[in-house]
């Protein structure tokens, strides 16, 4: 049977798609500039769109203002790198890696179950994580990717397959990577953006279609 792809699933898989590229790679500076207020880029659009909601008012305004102050200094690029380095590249001492893995691993392991669980749903669907991205298969980013293509394959119409996947595989340790997130003082970029992403989850999963529609 065809799954009818809607305007919504398309929107919710490209929210997913695009915090997923956030926290993959840093910004670059012709990046960055979709980011600022004027001119107004396609990033700055999407945040104000979000922000104008009041489930994500306070975390897309925290994102805003994190952005407004990081490109009033000479090399905004550089401290947005010097950020997304501290935050996502180091260990749990001092920074807040994205691994699954380590927030439900008693012992706070790279590649356990969830790891394992991870590489078995993109078997299963036939997808395999791209050789420039040489990341373990619980990194939020390709959890978040694998999501969006979750969306487009089962559609609204039946979603339950979302649900669980957001049960059972990010709302087990996001809370906690975004408290965590919280504790790494830079810019403020990144922890506000996660926790962005964690109340778009929550909402998501409670109410798949209201979350996109206005959007």
């Amino acid at each position: 049977m065809t799954t009818k792809i809607t305007e919504q699933d398309e929107t919710r898989a490209s929210l997913y798609w695009w915090f997923a590229s956030l926290f993959s790679q840093e910004l670059t500076a012709e990046q960055l500039k979709q980011y600022r207020a004027s001119p107004l880029g396609q990033g700055r659009a999407l945040l104000n769109a979000l922000a104008e909601q009041k489930e994500f008012n306070d975390a897309a305004n925290a994102v805003i203002t994190a952005l407004d102050n990081l490109v009033k200094l000479p090399h905004p690029e550089l401290e947005l790198a010097a950020d997304f380095s501290q935050l996502l590249l180091t260990d749990l001492k001092t920074g807040a890696p994205p691994y699954a893995s380590l927030y439900l691993d008693q012992k706070g392991l790279l590649f356990q179950q969830p790891h394992d669980d991870m590489q078995a749903l993109l078997q299963d669907q036939g997808l395999r994580i791209t050789p420039d991205f040489n990341e373990p298969a619980d990194h939020l980013a390709i959890q978040l990717d694998y999501l969006g293509n979750l969306i487009l394959q089962t559609s609204t119409q039946d979603p339950q397959a979302q649900h669980q996947f957001i049960q059972r595989h990010l709302l087990n340790w996001l809370p906690q990577w975004v408290t965590r997130s919280r504790q790494v003082r830079r810019n403020g970029f990144y922890p506000a953006l996660a926790q962005l992403l964690l109340q778009f989850i929550e909402q998501d999963s409670q109410q798949p279609q209201p979350v996109a529609a206005h959007i």
